[in-house]
């Protein structure tokens, strides 16, 4: 799911629509592929855009459809086609499909077809990120980016009560609302004779996969290159197993498997737990300075806060002091989203260890906010539908009770499969207390109230394998993907075929091939691994996968240091006359600018506090300048100055003066030069300045 650029959150349960497929004529599919391949040699022979009708607007047209320009740079071409609301309905009226075509910028060898996840998601909300993602193959791919129905330009689905739910997103007056919601859609269009059309069931997958089919055939296009990331690796895979002869091939991202999916979901805990050991075992501060594994740290702290819920004042991503509780539900969805929030793996642990040990509790406070601001918060149609969201999951993913019985007994199934999950199963949680996640993540109890469905829904209807053994599929995970997991990926694959090959990318939270802004890099391996699969897919087994090994571990700490005295020095270089004090002043500095590095990935303006005072500011894109005044890192010492961070190729420069309040051999303060590279943590930060007049040299862990 992004998801967040990609707030794409883990997609709900999901069972489809049963659609009549019209077996494809190929004398007819040899004809469109001959008049898509004169479409596309006289768009790019003669002017892009001609006179629309009246002579005034100036339009493209693509076989069947006319396109109009897009209002965003590149330019690319918008349209829209009109399809059956519902097609079982011969009386059925129309909505429009909307998509936009952004034609290569050298001659023309294919189309790539692109899907957001969520479910949710406009895919045209990403095109800055698919148009990057695609790279040098935009010389030669046209990119066509598909908003499925309910989505974006497709006719977005919205329920206000929906979007502006302002409390934790699960629960029963949740569930009333998204209820709610349903019964808007059963009652928004009419058939002929004025009755209402049951469309709460008719946005599932399946109907969205017979859109695209349709939406292709009227390009006079096929033999595309179609990739999904999210839920839109899902609804790839019903594309794929309904209409494999309009695909040249498939590629899946951050995927799980269609057929036997899981209604508990109980692999996300079970991976989250080794991704927590594995992101410190990875990375050398946390693993040579912390003694008590992660899972342990989210043991006790979920014990802490079942006694006592948390609650404080920080500051949030607008810069604005926000008051906050933290309960075990807070810690549930900390925990699940860690599957596409790195910046929750390289803190969770190192929070939870200051609260419990000293009492510190603002990094725990900071990340609740930063997270639920940050991962907790849709965004308004038509960039995302919390409507179409539910209108997917509740058609089409396995629910926990039986969606045919009244709301009533569905609560009561539900409540009865709680009581009876084996201890442990989502420990440290009680299952009633990981069923309480963002339903946005999964949503357990969050289609109680939808309108029961009128017919039966299968996404898929064949039996493995989905696609025939001549479809490339190239299926992509994160090792750090606790919301699809690896293990589903593998399972997707399988179910596709001996045509499918799974590929697992190391230090990778979800989505692998799409950039990601907090952390920019790990994507990179992803998107080599695309690039290479679409230049040729018949050479699927064959792909260069070394960068698989070189993909940068999250910096991951191993505390928060309460005070100067207890950081952790920077480690004496050749020349280094400086005393462990001065050292350990060095280490605040250094660990202050890679907090403020993080957190301008986050922020929504471009003032931020330090994490115990202080001021920062970050201007600049895609170098970013930082202004750190009097920040402090620990509470007795201030870190003043300047750095520079550049997003493309990782590398950081800072110019510091740490001071610290007394009773410290450095009080005259310490001033330090420091230089990293975010895109290779394992390679220390060097430290060059002074303390006093004593020359200080010295190495840390990436901060």
């Amino acid at each position: 799911m992004t998801v967040a650029a990609d707030a794409t959150n883990r997609p709900p349960h999901q069972r489809s629509t049963v659609i009549r497929r019209t077996p494809p004529h190929h004398g007819l599919l040899a004809v469109a592929v001959l008049a898509a391949a004169l479409v596309l040699l006289g768009a790019m022979l003669a002017p892009p855009s001609h006179a629309a009708a009246g002579g005034t607007s100036p339009g493209l047209r693509l076989s069947s459809l006319q396109l109009t320009p897009c209002e965003e740079p590149p330019t690319g071409w918008c349209g829209t086609a009109a399809v059956p609301l519902d097609r079982r309905a011969p009386d059925s009226p129309t909505i429009d499909i909307g998509f936009e075509w952004v034609p290569a910028t050298g001659r023309p060898q294919g189309t790539a077809v692109v899907v957001d996840g969520g479910p949710g998601w406009a895919t045209r909300h990403s095109r800055s990120a698919y148009l990057e993602m695609l790279g040098p193959l935009r010389d030669s791919r046209n990119l066509l980016l598909f908003d499925l129905r309910g989505t974006g330009r497709s006719q977005a689905l919205t329920c206000p009560d929906l979007e502006h739910y302002a409390e934790q997103p699960s629960g029963p007056d949740f569930a009333r609302t998204v209820g709610a919601c349903g019964d808007r859609l059963d009652h928004t269009w009419k058939r002929p004779d004025g009755s209402w059309i049951h469309a709460s069931e008719l946005f599932g997958t399946a109907d969205s996969a017979q859109d695209l089919a349709d939406v292709l055939t009227r390009l006079s296009i096929s033999g595309v290159d179609l990739y999904g990331d999210s839920y839109g690796s899902w609804f790839a895979q019903v594309f794929a197993a309904r209409h494999p002869s309009l695909l040249r091939s498939l590629t899946l991202d951050a995927t799980y498997e269609v057929l036997g999916l899981d209604p508990w979901y109980t692999s996300s805990v079970t991976s989250a737990r080794d991704a927590f050991a594995a992101v410190c075992r990875r990375s050398p501060r946390c693993a040579a300075h912390t003694s008590t594994d992660a899972w342990t740290l989210v043991s006790a702290l979920s014990a802490r806060l079942r006694t006592a819920p948390l609650t404080g004042t920080t500051t949030g991503l607008d810069g604005e002091p926000t008051a906050v509780t933290v309960t075990v539900t807070t810690l549930v969805d900390l925990v699940n989203d860690a599957g596409s929030d790195p910046e929750i793996y390289r803190s969770l642990q190192a929070a939870a260890h200051a609260l419990l040990t000293s009492g510190d509790s603002a990094p725990l406070l900071r990340l609740a906010e930063q997270t639920s601001a940050h991962d907790g918060t849709n965004a308004p149609p038509p960039d995302f539908s919390s409507a179409l969201y539910f209108a997917v999951a509740c058609t089409d993913y396995p629910q926990l009770f039986t969606m045919t019985s009244p709301s009533t007994e569905r609560a009561r199934q539900l409540r009865s499969r709680i009581a009876a999950q084996p201890a442990g199963t989502f420990a440290p949680f009680t299952a009633a207390e990981w069923t309480t996640v963002n339903a946005y993540t999964n949503a357990y109890d969050g289609c109680l109230n939808w309108p029961a469905p009128q017919r039966t829904h299968t996404p898929i209807t064949s039996h493995p394998p989905l696609v025939p053994p001549t479809l490339p599929a190239l299926v992509l995970g994160g090792d750090l993907d606790s919301l699809t997991p690896t293990a589903g990926g593998r399972r997707a694959a399988a179910q596709l075929g001996r045509s499918a090959r799974f590929i697992t990318v190391p230090n990778v939270t979800h989505i692998t091939a799409m950039p990601e802004r907090t952390r920019p890099g790990p994507e990179a391996c992803g998107q080599s691994l695309y690039r290479q699969f679409l230049r040729n897919p018949a050479a699927l087994r064959h792909l260069d996968v070394s960068c698989t090994r070189h993909t940068p571990a999250i910096p991951t700490l191993a505390d928060y240091p309460t005070r100067l005295a207890d950081t952790t020095p920077a480690t004496p270089a050749p020349g280094n006359q400086a005393l462990p004090d001065a050292l350990r002043a060095a280490s605040v500095g250094a660990s202050a600018v890679g907090d403020s590095i993080v957190r301008s990935g986050y922020l929504t303006h471009e003032r931020d506090t330090g994490l115990h005072g202080g001021t920062l500011t970050v201007t600049g894109t895609p170098q970013a300048h930082l202004t750190l005044t009097d920040i402090r890192w620990v509470t007795d010492a201030t870190v003043n100055g300047t750095a520079t961070w550049d997003r493309t190729n990782g590398t950081v420069t800072a110019h510091l003066k740490i001071t610290p309040d007394s009773g410290s051999d450095s009080d005259s303060g310490v001033a330090v030069d420091v230089t990293w590279n975010t895109l290779t943590p394992r390679t220390p930060a060097s430290v060059t300045g002074t303390a006093g007049d004593t020359p200080l040299r010295g190495t840390l862990p990436t901060p």
